[in-house]
C-alpha cells in the first residue's frame, strides 16, 4: 500500500539517495539540481509507504525551460508544449506494486493544461523493464538519440493526452 503526495525540500535528501541508487538507468544529479527540478517543476511527487518511507517519485519538467538535457533539447526543437518526464524511479524492494503506473496515471490527470507528454529509455544499455512499461501505457517512439558521449542511445517517446 502506498499514497502519492507532492515532493518537499525535506525530501531531497532521500531523492538523491534514491536516485543514486537507479544508476545506470537514471544519471547522477545532485542535491543542488533536485532543488533547481523542485522550484521549476510540473509535476514532483513521491510515493510513501504506509510507514511514510519514499518508495519512488516521478519529476516532470514543462516545456520552454533553459536545460541543459539533450533529451529535453530534442523534444524542444520538435514541440512547442509538452510535459517531460525527466525521470521515475522506484526502489527495487517496491517494484511490481503499481508505483510506476500509479504516478503516470495521476499525472495524465493533473495536467490538463498538457496534450504531450515526452520521456525516454535506454535502448543501450537496454532497459526492457521501461521498454515494456512505457508501450503498456501507450507510448511511441518519435526517434533516438545517441547521448553521455555517445555511451547511451536513448528510444525518444511520446504520448498524446486530451
Amino acid at each position: 500500500m502506498f499514497t502519492l503526495r507532492d515532493a518537499k525540500h525535506s525530501d531531497i535528501n532521500k531523492i538523491v539517495q534514491i536516485n543514486k541508487s537507479a544508476i545506470p538507468a537514471v544519471n547522477y544529479v545532485s542535491y543542488n539540481e533536485f532543488e533547481w527540478f523542485l522550484n521549476r517543476k510540473l509535476y514532483f511527487k513521491i510515493a510513501e509507504d504506509f510507514h511514510g518511507a519514499i518508495s519512488g517519485f516521478l519529476l516532470v519538467l514543462p516545456s520552454g525551460l533553459e536545460y541543459k538535457s539533450l533529451n529535453y533539447k530534442w523534444f524542444s526543437r520538435r514541440y512547442d508544449k509538452f510535459a517531460y518526464i525527466d525521470r521515475i524511479v522506484i526502489m527495487d524492494e517496491f517494484k511490481k506494486n503499481g508505483i510506476g503506473k500509479s504516478l503516470y496515471l495521476d499525472l495524465e490527470k493533473n495536467i490538463s493544461e498538457y496534450e504531450l507528454i515526452a520521456c525516454e529509455f535506454n535502448i543501450e544499455p537496454p532497459n526492457l523493464i521501461s521498454k515494456k512499461f512505457h508501450e503498456s501505457l501507450n507510448y511511441e517512439n518519435v526517434g533516438h538519440q545517441l547521448t553521455e558521449n555517445e555511451t547511451k542511445k536513448v528510444s525518444l517517446m511520446i504520448k498524446k493526452i486530451l
